[in-house]
């Protein structure tokens, strides 16, 4: 019986700075191996692609606390017809 082994995962580490600099570069990179920015050389945050099924929405709801906040007082708002919106318009 053998074991597979899977090859070591290279993990990017690099400084705020840079990532700003080459954020197109990083954010490319980032769907095929971690890419960790630091600030002032402690790490602070992983880029992360989001998956084809990804719906961005449902990242904010999960991720983002003020998101759904608004999103509830909005939910709540008085609404209007398209009719007199255009109207309005």
């Amino acid at each position: 019986m053998s074991k597979e082994r899977s090859s070591p995962r290279i993990v990017k580490v690099i400084p705020l700075t840079e990532a700003k600099a080459n954020l197109s570069r990083y954010g490319r990179l980032c769907h095929d191996e971690p890419v960790i920015v630091t600030v002032n050389g402690t790490p602070a945050f992983q880029l992360a692609p989001l998956a084809e099924g990804d719906n961005l929405i449902d990242r904010l709801l999960e991720h983002n606390p003020r998101f759904r906040q608004t999103l509830e007082r909005r939910l709540g708002e008085k609404s209007v017809s398209l009719k007199e919106a255009r109207k309005r318009l």
